[in-house]
């Protein structure tokens, strides 16, 4: 079976150019704006953070990925630091991600099949909303999310041609 990937294509690495000093310092105070509790400091270790990213793209989306204790900021579970990867997705148009097969393409791409990942609709307190960029918490293989359907084996094979049988075929996808 030939390689299933999201529509845009395949995803290749690439890396984010360092910006200059002054081009972060002035994106930093535009993000202070929006949220004026951060300090200038924060705001720059955030951009800073993104350089360092692993970042794929293709035709349509960009995705950085933040493995192990580079997701940790986003993990509050002390037996899940250091373990959990933070895939952040977003179009490259900047419109908004509504497609939940190509998420969960990219989420097997990058991290694997075997993994169970959170998209999370936080209180309106912890609400961070700056941009149609998407949010993924992948956890590791050895631990699933206490919720939802049960762990069972279904054969790719057996899924494709079924109404949403298969998460992973597209419209004008072959296997």
């Amino acid at each position: 079976m030939s390689q299933i990937n999201p529509k845009g294509g395949a995803l290749v690495k690439t890396s984010v150019t360092p910006a200059s000093e002054e081009k972060l310092v002035r994106e930093a105070r535009k993000i202070i704006k929006s949220f004026p509790h951060l300090t200038l400091e924060q705001a720059m270790m955030g951009l800073r953070k993104d350089i360092y990213a692993e970042i794929y793209v293709n035709d349509i989306y960009q995705v950085a990925v933040y493995r192990n204790e580079d997701a940790d900021s986003l993990v509050h579970v002390p037996e899940l630091k250091g373990r959990c990867t933070w895939l952040s997705i977003k179009r490259r148009d900047k419109r908004p991600v509504n497609n939940w097969q190509d998420m969960q393409t990219i989420k097997n791409r990058l991290v694997g099949v075997d993994c169970d990942a959170i998209q999370m609709f936080p209180a309106e307190s912890r609400m961070v909303n700056t941009a149609n960029q998407y949010h993924l918490i992948v956890l590791p293989p050895d631990a699933t999310v206490p919720f939802g359907w049960g762990r069972r084996h279904i054969d790719t094979e057996q899924r494709i041609g079924k109404p949403n049988g298969s998460a992973q075929t597209f419209r004008g996808e072959t296997l």
